[in-house]
């Protein structure tokens, strides 16, 4: 039997298919469907001007902030159910299944959004890109991470923020806010997806490392 080189090998890996490089692609936009909760109406907008929600009308401004914490949520509690953790949302005024998600929503009121991310072997370079008119708040699995409020439409990459590599099955949740005018949602989530190689790929290379190895024994045997 004719014995391969390493090179032989290695190359015939490489034709196979196998890839351990990374590509980047687009995982969330507008056209995502999501979970969507348009239940939550003014509740919040009782909290008064100091908190990331005013009242529910232009006469409070379009003062721009930055939330380090997370709001209070509490008045919400029964339209939001079970959202921020690492499943699928429950209870509330949840969507049964995931929907196209609208770009705008009833003026002066909050709705919610969860994306499913399914990173499979893993996302990295995982960048985030918002835009909202006029208030957003973001966590991911239910750790916060941001929020921010200022006036104006929507642009995409008004806020923008990279995440931590991601891995399985992730959820990003979002809370969006609106206190007068008009109300407007854009995002756009980018990650190096990175690939699964081919099964048949794979037993080639574990055989070309078997023979390799056993070529090395065949040599300290000789010695």
């Amino acid at each position: 039997m004719k014995r391969l080189s390493l090179k032989t090998l290695l190359a015939a890996v490489v034709l196979s298919g196998v890839s351990f490089a990374a590509h980047a692609v687009a995982i969330v936009d507008n056209s995502t469907f999501g979970y969507y909760n348009n239940g939550l109406g003014q509740v919040l907008d009782t909290l008064g001007t100091n908190d990331p929600f005013p009242c529910a009308n232009v006469a409070c401004g379009d003062s721009t902030l930055t939330f380090l914490t997370a709001p209070n949520l509490s008045a919400a509690a029964g339209a939001l159910g079970s959202w921020l953790g690492n499943s699928a949302p429950t209870g509330g005024a949840w969507s049964a299944a995931p929907q196209a998600i609208p770009s705008a929503w009833a003026i002066n009121s909050e709705s919610a959004i969860v994306y499913s991310i399914d990173a499979g072997t893993g996302l990295t370079d995982v960048n985030l890109s918002l835009g909202v008119d006029n208030g957003i708040f973001v966590w991911l699995n239910g750790s916060y991470l941001f929020g921010a409020r200022a006036g104006g439409g929507s642009t995409l990459g008004e806020y923008s923020f990279g995440l931590s590599n991601l891995v399985g099955t992730n959820y990003l949740q979002i809370l969006r806010e609106d206190h007068g005018g008009a109300a407007g949602y854009d995002i756009s989530l980018t990650a190096n997806r990175v690939p699964v190689p081919a099964p048949a790929a794979l037993g080639l290379f574990a055989m070309g490392l078997l023979a390799l190895g056993a070529r090395q024994l065949a040599k300290k045997t000789k010695n």
